[in-house]
C-alpha cells in the first residue's frame, strides 16, 4: 500500500508560478527582446526558473518584470 509522505507533499507544494525574465533588461533593451519563462515559488522556499516561454496573453497580464531601463543618453 503507497501513504503520502506529509513533509514531501509540504515542500513540493508550489504557491506561485508567474512569468519572469531569466536575466533582467539592459537599459533600452524591450521586452520582446528577454528570454521569459516562469519563476516557481515552493512552500519550502526554492524557487526554480522554468525555462518555457510564457504565451503573449500571460505576458501582457503579468504583475511583476514590468521595469524596463531607459536607454542610456
Amino acid at each position: 500500500m503507497l501513504t503520502a509522505d506529509p513533509f514531501r507533499s509540504s515542500t513540493m507544494t508550489l504557491i506561485s508560478r508567474e512569468p519572469w525574465w531569466l536575466v533582467p533588461p539592459k537599459p533600452g533593451q524591450k521586452e520582446q527582446d528577454l528570454h521569459w519563462g516562469y519563476l516557481e515559488i515552493y512552500a519550502d522556499g526554492r524557487t526554480v526558473f522554468v525555462d518555457q516561454r510564457p504565451s503573449d496573453r500571460e505576458l501582457a497580464e503579468r504583475k511583476s518584470c514590468r521595469n524596463f531601463p531607459d536607454p542610456e543618453p
